[in-house]
């Protein structure tokens, strides 16, 4: 019996070729953008979910109390890991993590073979013994216990190692890290899996981080954002009743002038990748609302592609309405009918799963460019991928294919034969024109906030951020080359091409950020904030155009003298006016009392979804981690060159690497970007889903009425008025659509705006615009088929009767 299903399906649908393929197409594009998502979304699901503990590792998260509100951070001070360990409450592991973003290996000259050194862009972390006891990753059943709890000691990723030593023989061998460290590889692990928060490709024994450190950060005045703390709590503990004890442990211990510590609490390991408000040491998050967001988009595609086909089907159904008639004459059974077109479904989902399948291996390798991520796709070594696969082709099978099935099997065999089934009354027009509604409403609101996306991405291109970024080349600095910063600056500037250099902690912008407790106008005590400080030379704020409202730029100096502040950091202080400021004082940490002797204008010192922090300014020759260069941008190639030959005669031994300071500053929105990108992807998916559908309709509807489209020909209608006839329903469909699509898409992007300190003012054009293109294209669609019947020749439709 199947058989003959079979068989009847497959000759049906190849005598009604067009049909099929709309079908096939419609649903292949929408199953193709499901199976994406789904693989995107698996992916980011799947971070961190390989710890065996998981479920029980935590990071410890300070809150800090300035003017009565109450901002969290990932930093923690170190003094706190050993109060914790000296009067444990109970945790069973403690451990911390000292990350660097970058680093360089040098390979030292040996057995004929020259110096070797390499530029690292993936991170380096410090870590303690306890790192690889708490997290599991595969270290080769080696115990690091004992390299780790020593200075001097290096772990290496496989493919580091394979990289330094092709021989193969790195365990035991010396290499340098940045200059500045000397290490003995301890040994060789394999790679980190990529779906980790902890991307690291070297682990540096913790005890070196004393040596590395520019800063003193074994003091309670001190957190930098590379520097966390996790811990392990006892198996069927309570997180909330933990985070008290961790409190009652820790306060007393806090020494009085902090007072900007308010408190402390614990974030799961599950949710650091989804949590964008707290720093990570892979620097990529993604909400859980943007995976519910691919989820819900990928969702809307399979039924926009559905309802192409419940709308192509029951458009068809009286077309088959004597085949029904005649099926049931010769004894099929009502239910006999309905297998019979849900064979027929499954046939044409079956079919559009696996193009999707073959156009998915097409277009994954994209997808991951975009992305920037390495998701893999095989559908024989991925189970989870085979069972989503088989449920969608049941699911669609059964949504698509019931509605038009039942449709059909009610057909009565008398009226069927008689023809007095009106296309009007076949599955109620109703119901087509609601499927219509809904699947344009879709596609608008998708257009939509595809518009609204790209102009706050123009918002953040276009705004003022404080400060001047273009034509600025930035690059790390080794460590320790201060002292060579000055014969550094005077040759690089000799050049014409380069007209200024500075030397800093890092950019006014960047994710760099070292907070610090400080006291205000010879007071004993911190203020119940803490600055943002930025450690930078006398030429920064002429090199960046930063704008001085009152004072000057700090004498140079390689140690602290002077602060210049922000108006931010002007205004937290209660001062009046910048003239007011110059000449107080201020002391950062545990260092003396030094005047303020300038006031800059606000600069953006982070991306556009944090507002602007207090700022404070001074020199530290020893913080200083980048160099930036303002070159002429006319004569780019040159001022390069230059930038190169002076390094490598400053620097010999460290790797050339630059980069352009607005490239860095793209990448605070790359999430943002992507999502744009993906939007304006999966919008003209819907729109193309959609016209097929529409394409369809008008068909159909063209075919079913070509003698009425005769008549009015003859009686002398133009084929504007015939056009325009065919069109109208659709028309006011889409116009329903974009009623009901504008309160929606307003709705999911005022709360996607609310993540942006500074933003752009939701106003109508957007949806007058989503509106205008949503109807061009659709009447284009309907015009193709609508002058196609327009123009036919009368005689010939007419000429039967």
């Amino acid at each position: 019996m199947f058989k003959i299903y079979f068989l009847t399906a497959i000759r049906s649908l190849l005598r009604n070729k067009s049909y099929s393929i709309l079908n096939v197409a419609g649903l292949a594009l929408g199953i193709t953008c499901s199976i994406l998502l789904f693989l995107v979304i698996k992916y980011e699901m799947g971070y961190d979910t390989f710890h065996t503990k998981g479920d029980r590792i935590y990071r410890v998260i300070m809150n800090f109390k300035a003017e009565g509100e109450i901002s969290p951070q990932a930093s923690t001070p170190v003094p706190i890991t050993k109060v914790l360990r000296d009067n444990n409450p109970g945790l069973e592991l403690i451990t911390q993590i000292y990350g660097e973003e970058e680093g360089q290996i040098s390979v030292p000259a040996r057995d004929g073979n020259p110096a070797k050194h390499y530029r690292e862009t993936e991170p380096t972390a410090f870590v303690e013994p306890g790192f690889f006891k708490l997290f599991s990753f595969d270290t080769g059943n080696a115990d690091f216990s004992k390299a780790l709890s020593e200075p001097n000691n290096i772990i290496l990723t496989k493919t580091l190692a394979d990289k330094y030593f092709p021989e193969g023989n790195a365990v035991g061998q010396i290499v340098k890290f940045n200059n500045k460290l000397t290490l003995n590889v301890a040994g060789v692990i394999p790679d980190l899996p990529v779906t980790t928060s902890f991307p690291f490709v070297m682990f540096i024994s913790y005890p070196t981080v004393t040596a590395f450190s520019p800063y003193n950060i074994d003091n309670w005045s001190t957190t930098v954002s590379n520097q966390n703390l996790y811990v392990l709590l006892p198996e069927g503990a309570n997180q909330k009743d933990f985070e008290a004890k961790i409190n009652r442990t820790i306060k007393p211990h806090i020494p009085e002038s902090q007072t900007d510590y308010d408190s402390f609490y614990l974030q799961p390991l599950s949710d650091i990748h989804f949590n964008p408000n707290h720093d990570n040491y892979s620097q990529r998050t993604v909400s859980r609302e943007v995976i519910w967001g691919m989820a819900i988009i990928g969702i809307f595609l399979i039924i926009t592609a559905c309802i192409n086909f419940i709308n192509l089907a029951t458009a068809q159904a009286v077309k088959r309405a004597k085949e029904v008639g005649m099926r049931k004459v010769l004894g099929s059974s009502y239910w006999n009918i309905i297998l019979q077109f849900l064979g027929e479904t499954f046939l044409i989902t079956l079919t559009a799963t696996l193009l999707s399948v073959i156009l998915t291996e097409l277009t994954l390798p994209y997808l991951n460019q975009l992305l920037e991520q390495e998701i893999p796709f095989s559908i024989v070594n991925d189970p989870v991928l085979v069972l989503f696969l088989a449920l969608e082709v049941i699911l669609v099978t059964l949504f698509a294919g019931t509605y038009p099935a039942l449709i059909l099997a009610r057909f009565q065999p008398i009226t069927a034969f008689r023809s007095r089934i009106a296309t009007q009354k076949v599955a109620g027009l109703s119901l087509r024109q609601a499927l219509v509604v809904v699947q344009f409403t879709i596609c608008q609101v998708l257009i939509i906030c595809t518009i609204i996306v790209s102009n706050q991405m123009e918002y953040f291109r276009s705004k003022p951020l404080g400060f001047d970024k273009e034509g600025v080349v930035v690059l790390r600095l080794p460590v320790g080359g201060a002292q060579k910063l000055k014969a550094l600056q005077q040759e690089l500037t000799s050049n014409p091409t380069i007209s200024n250099v500075s030397f800093a902690l890092s950019t006014p912008s960047s994710n760099i950020t070292s907070q610090n407790s400080f006291r205000f106008n010879n007071s004993s005590e911190n203020m119940p904030f803490q600055s943002n400080t930025k450690y930078t030379d006398e030429n920064y704020f002429d090199l960046f155009d930063i704008k001085f409202v009152a004072g000057r730029p700090y004498a140079k100096s390689d140690s602290i003298q002077e602060y210049v502040i922000n108006e931010t950091m002007r205004r937290k202080l209660g001062i009046k006016s910048a003239h007011d400021a110059l000449g107080m004082k201020i002391a950062l940490g545990g260092n003396e009392m030094r005047p303020i002797v300038g006031v800059v204008e606000d600069f953006h010192q982070n991306s556009l979804h944090s507002p602007i922090a207090p700022a404070l300014m001074t020199t530290l020759d020893m913080a200083y981690y980048h160099m930036a260069a303002k070159i002429d941008l006319n004569n780019t190639e040159a001022a390069i060159k230059h930038l190169e030959q002076v390094w490598y005669k400053a620097y010999p031994d460290d790797v050339f690497n630059y980069e352009f300071l607005d490239e860095t500053f793209a990448r605070f929105y790359s999430a943002e970007i992507r999502q744009n990108t993906l939007f304006k992807v999966f919008s003209g998916i819907a729109i193309l889903i959609g016209c097929l559908g529409l394409y369809g309709l008008v068909a159909f509807m063209a075919a079913q009425r070509t003698k009425e489209v005769g008549i009015r020909k003859v009686l002398g209608a133009s084929i504007f008025s015939i056009t325009v006839l065919f069109s109208q329903e659709f028309i006011k469909l889409v116009l329903i659509a974009f009623l009901i699509a504008v309160p929606i898409a307003y709705y999911l992007m005022d709360s996607w705006l609310q993540d942006f300190t500074y933003r752009i003012t939701l106003n109508y054009l957007p949806f007058i615009l989503a509106g205008i293109v949503t109807l061009i294209i659709a009447f284009l669609t309907m015009s193709f088929q609508a002058i196609k019947a327009a123009m036919a020749n009368p005689v010939i439709s007419l000429k039967s009767e």
